[in-house]
């Protein structure tokens, strides 16, 4: 039998019909209950009447009455009647705070003209004289790179003597034409360090000449008015269209020769000529001595090294690489060197002098007009050089590098040569060159202190030199990961296409000239060894058997050169011998 749930309206019948049943008969056995409440308040009434005068009345039996609701909370106060509040309860602090405003609004008011005077005033003090007051001399080497004209134009702006120096003589008129005077460019060519006596020389010879270089009469300067070497820029180890290498494995390499001259123009030409300009950065004037304690900034070496060189090193550029790093090396040094003999040379002028010469290291990264990359072309003839089994074993890598823009030149867009005359300025200068001359000067080198102390001794500027400082500083086995990531992705491009993009095809046999023999008689050389004795051998014979010695050695100057005449000299052995 299927069960039956009641509804909810016959439930709620029952439970009426429940509540009508015991009210009715609840009232039935109890009709006195209305009357129950007057039966109380007259018992307590009859209690107050009877008892002592101190009792309280009794309240609250009649109806049931409900509490009223609590009363709402009142609004929150606005912001000006907070404020209005705060100044009532605190009426000192308030007249304080108004003083102070009211007094800050007439100091900045009056102030301000006198400030923008003042800051007038140091900069005519600092800007670049007119006259013949200049006295600190910028000495920059390689003044004709790409990034020489415009720093020299810039050093001069800023009140400057600029000498320099340049590999050709027609690069000094065009420099010292573009000049107001206070530039003059000397001769030296990195390529032939015999130049460095007569270079100096003439540094000598100009130092006491009297500037500007244009200006009419005597120009000899006073003994009392002469120059001395305030900062020494060297630009010789950027790289130049003058001063240029191959790329190359550092097994095909010319040591004693192609990598020699790069070494002699990029490393050893400017550090001889830091050592002979550092006796006269020791024997400034005691004007210039005290410049650092008088606040006018201390003497610089400022040495500028590609990013890319110094800091990393890219395969088939080890000439530019250990280059910058042995110059790098050396500078840094030469610094320790300066630091040290300041700090414990107490009591010696000349190695007082030092406390006051600072070295810094400037990586230099892609700056100026970009323009645009190398002939790749020519210079896939460049391993047309290199020997067989040098072509075979970094062929593809070669060719890895030039297709993925490895090479020297950087896929980047350029820095503003801006960027790079503005960091050497500031560093030279320690910032008292600055154009903010909204500033006092006193601020103002005090901005440049601690800005030297938090860039320290060496300086990146220009695309890519971030870069390239951070990752010399990851893990070996990381940086070559990554180095070598373009070359895995050619590799596996190159494995994927059904044909090679480039094979490099065998080198022809025996493609070398013949020994001189007489063309008129060919058998000569078989018929003539015998009658010869030993040690008498002509010149043919002899280049010969040179020729022999040397088949089984790779040579850096091609392959097959003496191949046919060593055959010939060991064919002609066993004839001599018969």
């Amino acid at each position: 039998m299927p069960l039956v749930f009641p509804t909810i309206e016959q439930i709620e019948e029952y439970l009426q019909n429940v509540e009508d049943l015991i009210i009715s008969s609840f009232s039935a056995a109890t009709p006195d209950l209305p009357r129950v409440t007057e039966a109380i308040n007259r018992l307590w009434q009859d209690v107050l009447r009877h008892s002592p005068q101190g009792m309280p009345s009794l309240k609250g039996l009649g109806a049931f009455e409900v509490p009223p609701p609590p009363p709402p909370p009142p609004p929150p106060k606005s912001f000006w009647e907070n404020t209005a509040d705060w100044v009532t309860d605190h009426p000192w602090t308030t007249a304080g705070i108004g003083v102070g405003i009211v007094g800050t609004g007439l100091l900045v008011g009056y102030a301000a003209p006198q400030i923008r005077r003042r800051a007038r005033v140091g900069a005519k003090k600092h800007a670049a004289p007119t006259g013949g007051e200049r006295r600190q001399v910028i000495v920059v080497l390689g003044g004709d790179s790409p990034l020489g004209l415009p720093l020299i134009e810039d050093l001069e702006k800023k009140g400057y003597i600029v000498i320099t120096s340049v590999s050709t003589p027609e690069v000094v008129e065009q420099i010292e034409g573009k000049s107001h005077g206070f530039v003059r460019a000397l001769v030296l060519d990195p390529n032939e360090p015999q130049m460095i006596p007569f270079f100096l020389r003439s540094l000598a010879s100009t130092m006491s000449r009297r500037f500007p270089i244009t200006a009419a009469g005597d120009p000899h300067a006073p003994p009392a008015a002469h120059l001395y070497v305030h900062a020494v820029v060297s630009l010789l180890s950027l790289p130049s269209p003058n001063i240029t290498v191959s790329p190359a494995p550092l097994e095909h390499l010319d040591l004693n020769g192609e990598y020699l001259s790069y070494l002699r123009a990029t490393h050893i030409v400017p550090l001889q000529v830091l050592q002979a300009l550092l006796p006269l950065l020791r024997a400034a004037p005691a004007r210039a001595k005290d410049a650092w304690a008088n606040g006018h900034g201390r003497q610089s070496i400022v040495v500028c090294l590609p990013a890319l060189d110094a800091r990393v090193g890219l395969p088939f550029t080890s000439a530019q690489a250990m280059s910058a790093s042995a110059t790098l090396r050396g500078v840094e040094v030469l610094r320790r060197e300066i630091r040290a003999a300041g700090l414990s040379g107490v009591g010696s002028e000349a190695a007082e002098a030092l406390r006051n010469i600072k070295v810094t290291v400037v990586d230099v990264g892609a700056v100026g007009i970009a323009t645009g990359d190398e002939n790749v072309e020519a210079l896939r003839h460049v391993a047309d050089r290199w020997t067989p089994s040098e072509q075979a074993a970094y062929g593809a890598a070669f060719d890895s590098m030039l297709e993925h823009g490895g090479h020297r030149a950087i896929r980047r867009r350029p820095s503003d040569v801006s960027t790079f005359v503005d960091t050497i300025v500031d560093v030279v200068g320690n910032g008292r060159k600055s154009k903010d001359a909204l500033l006092p000067a006193s601020m103002r080198l005090v901005c440049s202190r601690v800005y030297e102390f938090l860039r320290g001794d060496r300086v990146v500027v220009g695309a890519g030199a971030g870069t390239y400082a951070f990752a010399s500083h990851l893990p070996a086995f990381l940086l070559d990961t990554l180095l070598n990531v373009p070359y895995l992705l050619v590799s596996i491009r190159n494995a994927l296409l059904p044909i090679p993009p480039r094979v490099i095809m065998p080198p022809p046999t025996a493609t070398a000239p013949a020994a001189p023999v007489p063309p008129q008689q060919p058998p000569v050389v078989q018929q003539t060894i015998p009658e010869k004795h030993e040690g008498t051998d002509s010149e043919p014979e002899r280049e010969a058997s040179e020729a022999g010695s040397e088949a089984d050695v790779e040579s850096n100057e091609g392959y097959g050169s003496g191949v046919g005449e060593s055959w010939v000299s060991l064919k002609s052995k066993p004839s001599e011998r018969a």
